[in-house]
């Protein structure tokens, strides 16, 4: 068949008028394998406040973690994203081991969804027992999201091939499984669909003037904004259409943005005034109480990003290597961006609406550089991302009379068509069916760091881990057990992260002095370029930002327990850390366990005796080939 006649069915197929319809479908049947997942992490959380309070364990109600009245609506839509909303609310979390000692005491970890929470409260209400169905539920958002999405498109992206091509990107996306399989990360599906509703209200109002939609538009960005934080990118794409798209003079494009700035002030007052918000941390910060920091994290996170739609470098990748490693990453990025945006350049002169997509793109990943850089959280992004890419391949592919006749553009213009292409499609679609692996192979590997056994008479004991390799994990590992029908200990005490060697010395009948042999207790000294490590790492910044160190002399009081600060690096971080027990360290009411990082496991943990030490070895640095190589196996193994 003729080129020519390959392209008209091409472009055919992506303008059909039921194109919407069909990809919402597609979305719903390729996330099928989603289905299986069941329930992690902080779905189990979840499921502790929407059930009724006698279907839990009474420990688990001690834990800090359970509001009062747990199963009804009104803590649901008040309190099921996050902890710590008060000193004590920390305090308490700390004396059940939920959250490790050296949490910072003004920890802030608590999110305002209660649009979200109410969808989750209707899965309990329906079908509590049905994680599939749950999943089911979710996947409905994400069909509406792709729906909504390809809408968004056909209204602004022309010709009609072209939003066709730009929705086909976004529906292949491997980056959006984690988002549609994962149920408590629904919020980002459910403020997305408001998100594009809003977008699309306004855009109605700016062309056709209509009052009612001024006021629908003002109405979605707050639903936007009550399903989950993310939800303020969707101002990105409002300011790009005012700056780029609007008709109207200038005052007038400022005064169209009022309705949407009133909207997030307010929401933003009352978000503050209830005590929601993250602060404290070094996984998540807060660009209005931490504007400095937040500033630093735009310039180191925001080209990793980018990167992962504009390129092959997955953002996720970076969570597990070391730190120079990511800086390497961060160097390619800026030169790769750059070399982008150069060839982009022309795109740019002639489309008004290219220029939308940049500027929508740009501003949309500001929220994002607030937390971590991974793949999921590019889901806002993508859609201005997607669209300017299409742009760019189909007004090549096209040849349009505008585009520079220079070999020197020509060349890079068509070799980034190429790569786009190929990540994009063949590379995206292979993505996709290796998702449902990865993801659980990464959800396996962190169930591990919490699979101390059912040790007999654990409900009578304190659970001592001396090195826990991943310490986020046993924030959800109270929640895994009861959901498995396991005892739950008297509180945990994890003394250490395990990502260092490190010695112990009994200093008495009661007491042990753990050192670090190299750096600190809390920071890996000898990362790997590859390791699961580096990734524990970077989520046990969760409890604890680096701006606020410790001090010598600091004492921490927990039940049966009191850890002194003995000694700190230059940056605060310990070095020595006594720990005095109530009870004799032979105790049987204290239940001792390290992790043997050879064979993935736990075991008995022999105290030594008083005046003798014993040494506890970190992970083995692991180059990057052999990591990969041993990636591979379990990926593509038929087990």
């Amino acid at each position: 068949m003729p080129a020519q006649s390959v392209l008209w069915l091409l472009r055919r197929g992506l303008g059909h008028r039921y194109l919407p319809l069909i990809l919402a479908v597609a979305a719903f049947v390729i996330m099928l394998p989603a289905l299986k997942a069941g329930l992690i992490t902080d779905d189990l959380i979840h499921r502790s406040i929407l059930v009724e309070p006698s279907e839990l364990p009474e420990r688990l109600h001690d834990s800090g973690m359970i509001p009062e009245g747990s199963g009804k609506l009104s803590p649901v839509l008040c309190g099921l994203f996050g902890a710590g909303r008060t000193d004590s609310d920390v305090k308490n979390l700390k004396d059940s081991g939920i959250l490790p000692w050296w949490t910072y005491d003004g920890l802030r970890a608590f999110f305002w969804r209660p649009l979200t929470g109410f969808t989750h409260w209707v899965d309990y209400r329906l079908f509590p027992d049905s994680p599939a169905l749950m999943h089911a539920h979710s996947l409905i958002w994400f069909a509406a999201v792709v729906f909504l999405v390809t809408v968004l498109y056909r209204r602004l992206l022309g010709p009609v091939w072209l939003a066709g091509l730009a929705a086909i990107l976004y529906l292949l996306d491997e980056n959006s499984y984690l988002p549609a399989m994962f149920i408590a990360n629904r919020n980002v599906l459910v403020a997305l669909v408001f998100g594009i509703l809003a977008v699309l209200a306004h855009h109605r109002w700016r062309t056709t003037g209509s009052l009612p939609t001024a006021v629908a538009a003002c109405f979605f960005l707050l639903c936007s904004l009550l399903s989950a934080e993310a939800g303020i990118a969707t101002f990105a794409y409002i300011f790009a259409y005012a700056a780029i798209m609007d008709n109207g003079s200038w005052v007038r494009r400022g005064i169209s943005l009022a309705p949407a700035l009133i909207v997030i002030v307010l929401w933003r007052i009352i978000y503050n005034a209830l005590g929601y918000g993250f602060y404290g941390s070094g996984m998540y910060l807060d660009p209005v109480r931490e504007p400095l920091q937040y500033a630093l994290a735009v310039l180191q996170r925001g080209p990793v990003l980018l990167m992962g739609l504009w390129s092959w470098q997955s953002p996720d990748l970076l969570c597990f290597v070391n730190d120079s490693v990511r800086m390497q990453a961060w160097l390619v990025s800026v030169i790769y961006l750059a070399v982008v945006f150069v060839i982009l350049v022309p795109l740019l002169r002639t489309s008004r609406l290219a220029r939308f997509w940049f500027v929508a793109m740009l501003l949309s990943v500001l929220p994002v550089c607030a937390v971590i850089p991974t793949s999921r959280n590019l889901i806002f992004v993508a859609i201005a991302g997607f669209a300017l890419i299409a742009q760019f391949i189909g007004y090549l592919l096209a040849r349009e009379s505008w585009l520079p006749k220079s070999h020197l553009w020509r060349a890079p213009a068509w070799g980034l068509c190429l790569i786009l292409l190929i990540v994009h499609v063949p590379m995206a679609v292979g993505g996709r069916i290796i998702s449902p692996k990865m993801t659980s192979f990464v959800i396996d590997t962190m169930k591990v760091a919490t699979q101390v056994g059912s040790s007999e008479g654990l409900e009578n004991q304190d659970l001592i881990v001396v090195n826990a390799p991943n310490p986020l994990a046993f924030t959800f590992a109270p929640f895994v057990r009861a959901y498995e029908g396991e005892p739950l200990p008297r509180a945990t005490r994890i003394l250490a992260p395990g990502f260092n060697q490190v010695e112990i010395i009994r200093t008495g009948n009661r007491s042990i002095l753990l050192e670090a042999r190299e750096g600190n207790l809390l920071e890996i000294d000898q990362q790997s370029e590859l390791h699961f490590v580096n990734f524990f790492e970077q989520f046990n910044g969760l409890f604890r930002s680096e701006r606020f160190g410790m001090h010598a002399g600091e004492q921490i009081s927990l039940p049966r327990l009191t850890v002194e600060i003995v000694a700190v690096d230059a940056r605060g971080l310990p070095t020595q850390v006594l720990f005095r027990f109530a009870a004799a360290l032979e105790d049987p009411s204290l239940c001792w366990l390290e992790f043997d990082w050879e064979d993935g496991c736990y075991h008995p943990f022999e105290v030594p005796a008083i005046g003798e030490s014993t040494e506890v070895p970190g992970p083995r640095p692991v180059a990057f080939g052999e990591a990969m190589d041993y990636l591979i196996k379990v990926l593509f193994s038929q087990q």
